[in-house]
């Protein structure tokens, strides 16, 4: 009887180690999608044109949402930037309200002139696809980044959703540091609709690794990408100012007080300068 338990016992181990390599097989060979019947916020994807110090970006989005996120308003421009009038980095927190857990997180650069773009990284989701944590630990999401203004990226999850945000100003090391940083986010944006497309993956290649990634470009090793808060994501802001990378002396607690924007954005409205007038953080 022994014998032919462990037979069995054999059997099912034989069985289930060759379902797994059958998986990661199946997994390998899954190609990234760059042709889709995209959710509407992510058919038409943003580009980059380099000319010098200047860039073109093509599909900033600038949807408006209302009365709730369901009723999209589609709106995309093309607009130039000048590389070298890069003057502050921002970085956006968007903990979700019913998950204390996990966060959107996003960048966005402000120019001398006055003008502001955001980039943020995503899963992009077919119609008939939903945002799910363990799917994306799968291949199941290309990763994308989104050129987007702030009036759809900000005021949406402010003002339509009322989840937290947060705005950070980022410290940099040095001046042309958010130049180089946004060079690199343009060309992965890029690369990952045209020669290098990438899985979306939720530890390794979410919305705040990504960004890591980018980070530890300049300075290598900075931040450890095993760091447990590049899948909580919520905390990412207290990652962040433990590294140095919010250019501030208060603690996490004080920050998020500071730079919390969701009462000043319910005020401020869509307005044309909505970027500058929910910066004007509490003293």
């Amino acid at each position: 009887m022994k014998y032919f338990k462990k037979k069995i016992i054999k059997k099912i181990f034989r069985g289930v180690g060759l379902l797994l390599i059958v998986f990661v097989i199946w997994q390998g060979l899954k190609q990234v999608p760059t042709q889709g019947d995209w959710q509407e916020q992510l058919a038409v994807i943003s580009t980059a044109e380099f000319n010098g110090d200047f860039v073109t970006v093509k599909n900033v989005r600038n949807f408006r949402y209302k009365p709730t996120e369901a009723d999209m308003h589609p709106a995309y421009y093309d607009k130039t930037y000048n590389l070298n009038q890069v003057k502050k980095v921002w970085y956006v927190t968007e903990p979700f309200n019913e998950n204390q857990l996990a966060a959107h997180t996003f960048v966005s650069f402000e120019f001398n002139n006055g003008d502001f773009l955001a980039i943020s990284i995503e899963a992009r989701k077919t119609k008939d696809q939903t945002y799910s944590a363990l799917k994306g630990l799968l291949r199941t999401y290309p990763l994308v980044y989104i050129a987007v203004d702030e009036r759809d990226a900000v005021l949406l999850r402010a003002n339509i959703r009322k989840d937290k945000v947060y705005i950070y100003p980022v410290k940099l090391t040095k001046p042309e540091n958010g130049k180089i940083i946004l060079i690199d986010m343009l060309t992965t944006m890029n690369e990952l609709t045209s020669t290098k497309p990438v899985w979306y993956n939720t530890i390794f290649a979410n919305c705040t690794s990504s960004i890591v990634k980018h980070i530890n470009k300049i300075t290598p090793g900075r931040i450890s990408i095993f760091s447990w808060q590049l899948l909580l994501t919520a905390s990412a802001d207290e990652l962040a100012l433990k590294h140095g990378l919010l250019d501030t002396h208060l603690s996490i607690e004080q920050a998020r007080e500071k730079y919390s924007i969701n009462k000043i954005s319910e005020q401020t409205g869509d307005v044309p300068n909505y970027s500058a007038e929910i910066r004007k953080f509490k003293l």
